[in-house]
């Protein structure tokens, strides 16, 4: 039943519709790709193919549904011809190339053939992308960079209910109502579009104003801020009238991401006012917290209408979950991490790491965008924390370099899985 439910959910996912773009996303002339969702780096090459698709990229994002083909490669259909310039290619795992002219090939092992080369795959290993697109069949996503116009460049993530959600933005657990609102407004000034807080933070308020700040002095419009927002435990009895206080104190027609905080006595009860309030137009997205384990969102699986789309949960240098990213991979389910750098009194720890360290003095860029520039690589959302402007642009600095495959895998044998809290 459970396998029958993932295809169900793939296959949901296969068919979004396409995301319509503004006219200063279509201005922009990065091409980015994302596989289920989860934004890869591509190193394009510069040639008459690969312009084509940022042309048909420009027009509206293309949802590629992708299929396991002789067990080294996904095969999709572009739906139209392109410039080719095939020559007899050998090809190696991370390699993207165009096929007859319709169709896009992404490799997770190697092969020969006739090809056109379109690009190349950064940041993962053969295991991991082979874990990616070689075990079921995937929806590859093309689409023109936001607020990005170089090689890096990540594009927003896809969720499983057909909106996008950023992958960098700003956490305000423990600012008050003034700092949230300082906070906010600098984020968005610099140019962030997440921001994440929740009904027990107690600063909703705070929130809501900094965001219609930026909004009334022309720096942003609702339409490309995500919110997201949380039920606290002590609302778990009245989950529909609490979602309608974080709507009041927020002062928003809607809330992009609304989720359950942590497991509780009434999660299907609270679920199910989550899903209320989506056919009620008041939340987008729903989501989950604070769950740790593939047991636990089975328990969630079990009963939901609409599946979770994200999963927010501790996640750090020295605690990868990659177990659940794994498997809620199939269900379109995405992780974010609170505390990306371990949280007030394990910051210097992380910062401080030699790997890291090592890593930033190679990049001339600071720790801390070596660490959330992991997190994104690694297919995560991640919202780190501050009242700084200064610690806030930094963190928003991440689309001007990659991390090598070997980087990235110094990063993750940093994994202790040692959690620092209990929730």
């Amino acid at each position: 039943m459970k396998r029958f439910y993932a295809f169900l959910c793939m296959l949901f996912f296969s068919m979004l519709p396409a995301i319509a773009l503004t006219e200063e996303t279509a201005m922009e002339e990065t091409l980015t790709l994302s596989i289920d969702g989860t934004p890869i780096v591509v190193d394009w090459e510069d040639n008459a193919s690969v312009d084509a698709l940022r042309a048909l990229a420009a027009a509206h994002p293309l949802e590629i549904p992708m299929s396991m083909y002789g067990g080294f490669e996904q095969v999709g259909p572009l739906g139209t011809s392109l410039p080719r310039q095939d020559v007899q290619t050998q090809t190696d795992y991370g390699d993207i190339v165009l096929y007859a002219g319709n169709q896009l090939v992404i490799f997770h092992d190697a092969n020969a053939w006739a090809y056109t080369r379109l690009g190349h795959i950064q940041g993962l290993s053969q295991a991991e992308l082979k874990d990616r697109i070689g075990r079921h069949n995937v929806t590859v996503t093309l689409s023109l960079s936001r607020g990005a116009s170089d090689a890096f460049a990540i594009p927003d993530a896809v969720l499983n209910s057909g909106y996008t959600m950023p992958v960098i933005g700003l956490g305000t657990w423990t600012l008050s109502d003034e700092q949230a609102e300082a906070s906010v407004y600098a984020a968005l000034e610099t140019g962030m579009r997440l921001i994440d807080t929740a009904r027990y933070y107690g600063n909703e308020t705070g929130v809501g104003r900094g965001i219609r700040r930026a909004i009334q002095d022309g720096i942003v419009t609702r339409e490309e801020i995500f919110v997201t927002s949380k039920i606290m435990p002590g609302d778990y009895d009245r989950a529909a009238r609490g979602i309608d206080d974080s709507l009041r104190d927020l002062d928003l027609a809607y809330i992009d991401l609304m989720l359950i905080h942590q497991p509780g006595w009434n999660d299907e009860a609270v679920y199910r006012a989550l899903e209320q309030a989506v056919y009620d137009g008041k939340v987008r997205s729903i989501g989950i917290s604070n769950y740790y384990t593939p047991e636990a969102v089975d328990a969630v699986l079990a009963f939901a209408r609409i599946p979770p789309a994200v999963i927010q949960n501790e996640n750090h240098l020295y605690y990868q979950n990659k177990e659940l990213q794994a498997y809620v991979q199939p269900y379109g389910i995405l992780v974010e991490s609170w505390y990306p750098f371990g949280g007030r009194g394990h910051t210097q720890d992380h910062l401080t790491n030699e790997t890291v360290v090592q890593i930033a003095k190679a990049h001339g860029r600071t720790p801390a965008q070596i660490i959330l520039r992991w997190q994104i690589q690694d297919g995560y959302i991640a919202i780190p924390g501050s009242s700084n402007p200064a610690h806030i642009a930094e963190n928003h600095d991440l689309f001007g370099f990659a991390l090598t495959e070997e980087e990235m895998a110094a990063i993750r044998s940093l994994d202790r899985q040692a959690r620092y809290e209990n929730w």
